[in-house]
């Protein structure tokens, strides 16, 4: 069975990329990753439509998300964003999880 993935997507000022790598990869990376239900995580460099970070983090199974974004260590890692707040626009949060069939559409073929 596929797992979820959060997927966080923003844009960073590039004059203070070089400082948000450090931050995020020795401060926010453990928070989240004390996360209950939290995996894994992914980082992309994916540059489309003026966003240069994308992180993905992959749970544990569909039951853990809503527990994991509630959770008191997510709202810390929630809070982390705050020192960035005035270098970072457009963020995204997103939720992916695997979509099984819905018994209100019938196959006809």
């Amino acid at each position: 069975m596929a797992r979820p993935y959060l997927v966080v997507r923003a844009s960073v000022e590039p004059s203070v990329m070089e400082e948000f790598e450090r931050w995020y990869s020795r401060e926010h990376l453990p928070h989240v990753m004390a996360i209950p239900g939290v995996v894994k995580a992914f980082r992309s460099k994916c540059n489309r439509r003026g966003v240069n970070w994308t992180t993905l983090y992959e749970m544990s199974d569909d039951a853990s998300v809503q527990a994991a974004i509630g959770s008191p260590q997510a709202d810390k890692a929630r809070r982390d964003w705050a020192t960035w707040a005035q270098h970072v626009s457009d963020l995204t949060v997103e939720i992916y999880t695997a979509l099984g069939p819905l018994s209100v559409f019938h196959h006809v073929n």
